[in-house]
């Protein structure tokens, strides 16, 4: 196994839980990052960890990640700073029927939610406004994780198996006679049987560097975090009608904001709009958060599968892999999606 050499694009969570099982395995591997390694969507995100989708496919990857979040940390030897406080989610009439649709499918796998009524909603949070929505259900086992952390720690987990990770290093891919022959860097050709496309919002330029259509849609999400108040609020909450969501980090601060929107190009600069579209929201949802001060804004953008689902899997190209398209679920799919692509390369 130690002949076979694997080149990954992109340092993000899905990139390096990748490197990390096929370096585990005995292969060689070296990972690629354009900046530095939290540059992209997994260093900027609001850490929601959660298994409520109305797909299979999905709550079967988020699944086994929660449960690579408790081995991992052991293995790695690094603090995630893992909250399972619960992930609630909650909407409006309209859309009733969605949530009913998740909670139905989530307990055919057998997952434990409870469907919950605005009064019960209120004991989870005591502060919450209950005229601000009609319905919820609620995921004890979700929560939240500090993405740095799980970054650095899954770093620190690969090169301790030997993976050469490179930092402000841009790859393209190189392909001769529809077969990748591996990277292509300021430094070099580095020979790969197999290339992985983890880059995320920039997976579309990688893929095209390949000679292989992707057409992954890209969104850009403002966030921010206020000043700290006395930690007390312990699920992380999405409004499924209002597109938006907030929790309450170790340190108290308040980290939030809206469901990003589709964009043409990348673009991290931060907004207004958004931000006043979640302050309404958030302070409609709890009023004790009027009057809190905004300590920092910011931008992430992350890409999409055109079917709305991760990209995973071979292509046309023998050898190039692609692991990208999460959306704004990338830290509750990447560790599995990363384990399920090395397992799939290492059969090959």
């Amino acid at each position: 196994m130690s002949e076979l050499k694997v080149a990954v694009i992109g340092g993000g969570i899905a990139g390096l839980s990748a490197a990390y099982f096929l370096a585990k395995s005995g292969a060689e591997v070296e990972v690629f990052e354009q900046r530095y390694l939290l540059y992209g969507a997994s260093g900027r995100n609001s850490g929601g960890l959660t298994v409520q989708f109305n797909d299979e496919e999905l709550i079967k990857l988020a699944l086994r990640s929660l449960d690579l979040y408790d081995e991992l940390q052991s293995e790695v030897k690094f603090n995630f700073l893992l909250r399972k406080d619960g992930y609630l989610k909650i909407a409006n009439k309209n859309d009733e029927a969605k949530l009913e649709s998740e909670a139905s499918l989530l307990k055919k796998f057998g997952v434990k939610i409870e469907i919950l009524n605005q009064n019960e909603v209120k004991e989870l949070v005591p502060d919450i406004n209950t005229k601000a929505f009609d319905l919820a259900y609620y995921f004890s086992k979700g929560g939240t994780v500090f993405p740095w952390p799980v970054i650095w720690g899954l770093a620190r987990g690969c090169k301790a198996l030997g993976v050469k990770v490179y930092d402000y290093t841009p790859a393209t891919v190189v392909v001769e006679n529809g077969s990748v022959k591996g990277v292509q860097t300021l430094d070099g050709l580095h020979k790969a049987d197999f290339v992985i496309n983890a880059a995320g919002a920039w997976s579309n330029e990688v893929s095209k560097s390949a000679g292989v259509e992707l057409d992954n849609k890209i969104f850009k999400e403002n966030i921010c975090v206020t000043e700290s108040l006395r930690p007390y609020l312990d699920p992380y909450i999405f409004d499924v009608s209002n597109n938006a969501y907030l929790s309450q980090s170790m340190r108290g601060e308040i980290v939030g904001g809206v469901v990003g929107r589709e964009i043409d190009q990348i673009d991290k600069k931060g907004e207004l709009d958004p931000l006043i579209r979640y302050a309404k929201f958030a302070t409609n949802l709890i009023p004790k958060l009027k009057g809190l001060s905004v300590l920092r804004q910011w931008v992430g953008v992350y890409d999409l599968g055109k079917n709305g689902k991760p990209v995973i899997g071979f292509t046309k190209v023998k050898g190039f892999v692609q692991l990208n398209g999460f959306g704004r679920h990338g830290m509750s799919l990447g560790l599995a999606a990363g384990e399920k692509v090395a397992e799939m390369v290492l059969k090959k």
